[in-house]
């Protein structure tokens, strides 16, 4: 490539993406392969672009967008595929729902050659298929290729990787005896539907139960007989005389690793295995917060097959603000927000769903 200066280099080609900023986007101006006409000239220079880069016969660089394709195929495993971006910018995207994985020893190594990046989501994020994972970013427009071949001996394949699931078939308990008596509408099971949508789960069980300990611990029973691999069950977790979910799964017997987590939302979590099956309980705090809260977090990794230690759940309290949490306090909703009605209240047996 060579550095031109715009206005000389109407006729060329464009060796390189020119951008367009504004505080309402980022997007390529004119594409690399463009010829350059005069009316560009203008619309370039009204971008701050006064020099561009012209293609030339000169030979010996690797360029970016080269550079960048080359290496996120060496790291590409069978978890994971590439897929090209603008500006030079490489992808790998997840083929199936998972955890992101990550060898953060090869990951730093890597990255202090500082002229090619490999740029990741966090060690045990949560991905469905087709998403981000990572981004390969070339700092110079160029690479010497002996430069580069030394770079490639950095890379490790499967250095970022998907874990895929394990587990796919879930129960959801959902408890509250105002809904049992339809005083109000359950919205957990819309919820937890697109994220079994997104991850690849199913619902295999639902019931729902009053604040009562021997019907949710009977629900509970049920949904392991009928063969689900994870049981979620939805509310009674906060100090109310009502709530009756840690009291349930400690008397089950259940292992509990947690009882509330460092992270917001959904801090009134537990986490616990009942004879080596998840039994997880969050908050109504994850109606409020249905786009990411501790099933997010947490119930993933078990779904992975990876159960967290007390140690990394206190981990969590580092960053554990997460970025949809807010402290603003909401308007007071109104009874069709709520979805309180005056309908009449059905005192017949729990409502299940199998399937």
């Amino acid at each position: 490539m060579k550095k031109t200066p715009t206005e000389r280099a109407v006729g060329k080609i464009l060796a390189y993406d020119t951008t367009l900023v504004t505080s309402k986007e980022s997007s390529t101006l004119l594409g690399r392969g463009h010829r350059i006409t005069k009316s560009d000239v203008e619309r370039l220079k009204n971008s701050g672009v006064y020099q561009v880069w012209t293609e030339d016969n000169k030979a010996g660089l690797i360029y970016e967008w080269e550079i960048s394709l080359e290496i996120a195929k060496r790291i590409s495993d069978e978890s994971t595929e590439v897929v090209g971006g603008k500006h030079g910018i490489a992808f790998l995207v997840s083929k199936e729902p998972g955890l992101i994985q990550i060898d953060h020893k090869e990951l730093i190594k890597f990255n202090l050659n500082q002229e090619v990046l490999l740029i990741t989501k966090g060690q045990d994020h949560a991905v469905g298929k087709e998403e981000i994972i990572a981004a390969i970013d070339v700092i110079p427009l160029g690479i010497e290729k002996e430069r580069m071949e030394n770079i490639v001996k950095l890379v490790k394949r499967g250095m970022v990787r998907v874990l895929p699931f394990k587990y796919s078939k879930i129960a959801l308990i959902i408890t509250g005896t105002e809904i049992y008596e339809e005083r109000k509408k359950d919205q957990y099971f819309s919820i937890m539907k697109k994220k079994c949508e997104r991850y690849g789960w199913k619902i295999a069980y639902k019931e729902i139960v009053p604040d009562n300990q021997e019907l949710e611990t009977r629900a509970i029973q049920s949904a392991r007989i009928a063969g689900v691999d994870a049981i979620i069950i939805t509310g009674g977790m906060s100090v109310d005389p009502t709530d009756k979910t840690p009291i349930t799964i400690r008397d089950l017997g259940a292992k509990i690793i947690a009882y509330g987590i460092p992270m917001k939302p959904t801090t009134m979590t537990i986490v616990s295995m009942w004879k080596g099956m998840p039994l997880f309980g969050i908050s109504a705090g994850g109606i409020r917060y249905s786009d990411f809260n501790s099933i997010d977090v947490i119930f993933t990794r078990l779904m992975a097959g990876k159960i967290p230690s007390r140690r990394e759940i206190a981990l969590l309290g580092e960053g554990g603000i997460f970025w949809n949490y807010s402290n603003k306090r909401n308007a007071p909703l109104s009874p069709e927000a709520t979805g309180l009605s005056h309908r009449k209240v059905k005192r017949s047996t729990a409502r299940v769903i199998r399937g």
